[in-house]
């Protein structure tokens, strides 16, 4: 286990997430009362028709995130399946749905303690992920971790840049799907050693 590279992506996740995380949470603050924010809350429009009130639910409906929703989503793929995070419509399973930062039960106090569990388990991730490199390349960034993080890197540094903001969704994606090259790396290595030691008890029988 190379536990300082653990500690080391752990801290860089760390600081670039709480980083927008708090900056999210800060414009959520002030324009809650003015601001409808596509990735905190949806649209609830309640219309009279012959007496009845029509609500309409959000859940399906195509959501246009900020990018430093997309930076902290696409950089932390695993901790966000678990969590859901600042998802509209969460399943009941996910953090967001227990603690109940869903549409309709949403709260400022909701959503940050889902934040917080949310920034844990980045920690918790990164950590594991750095500290276990499924490969040992000839150059660093050949690693899906160095990789990923390099990329969230690239994002963070753009999306502090108001005019070109917006490009950071881009290397925030390409972070994301080198998490299904992270993944395919772990499945190969978990098949690869079963067949090995299946091997060996078999050996070992005869």
């Amino acid at each position: 286990m190379n536990w300082r590279r653990g500690l080391l992506l752990a801290g860089i996740h760390l600081a670039v997430a709480g980083t927008l995380i708090v900056w999210l949470e800060v414009d959520m603050a002030q324009h809650r009362k003015s601001h409808v924010s596509d990735s905190t809350k949806t649209e609830q429009v309640d219309a009279t028709q012959e007496g009845e009130t029509v609500t309409f639910r959000p859940c399906g409906l195509w959501v246009e995130y900020l990018p430093q929703d997309e930076i902290v989503r696409f950089a932390n793929i695993p901790a966000f399946v678990l969590t859901d995070w600042r998802e509209e419509c969460p399943p009941n399973w996910s953090l967001s749905g227990i603690l109940h930062a869903d549409w309709e039960h949403w709260t400022l106090e909701s959503q940050r303690r889902v934040d917080v569990g949310f920034v844990i388990l980045i920690a918790t991730q990164w950590f594991l992920v750095g500290g276990f490199p499924l490969r040992k390349p000839m150059r660093w960034w050949k690693e899906p971790g160095a990789f990923i993080t390099l990329c969230t890197l690239i994002a963070f540094a753009i999306v502090l840049i108001p005019v070109i903001g917006a490009v950071a969704k881009l290397p925030a994606l390409i972070a994301g799907l080198a998490w299904f090259w992270w993944l395919g790396l772990l499945v190969w290595k978990t098949l690869r050693s079963g067949w090995s030691l299946a091997r060996r008890g078999i050996e070992h029988l005869r």
